[in-house]
């Protein structure tokens, strides 16, 4: 008769391979989350350099005359090509 308890085995029986868990172990020493800090820190201060030292936009030298005159112009060539259509 086949036992389940080990101290009943015969000698010629193998015994059970037991396999251990797996365990993943979490958390370290900290250098992970000091490396994100100091990427993060680096990434803000360039921000704020960048953005601090950006020359003006520079606005193009343009009327508000020379505006109008263009939107005539595109008005009319618009204008010139629906006629043409027709």
């Amino acid at each position: 008769m086949a036992s389940s308890d080990p101290s009943e085995r015969s000698a010629g029986e193998p015994s059970p391979v037991v396999t251990q868990p797996v365990v993943i172990r979490q958390g370290g020493n900290g250098v992970g989350v000091v490396l994100a800090a100091l990427i993060l820190a680096g990434a803000a201060i360039y921000a704020v350099n960048t953005l601090k030292n950006r020359p003006e936009q520079v606005k193009p030298g343009v009327t508000p005359e020379q505006i109008q005159q263009g939107l005539e112009r595109v008005k009319g060539v618009a204008g010139q090509a629906l006629e043409g259509r027709n």
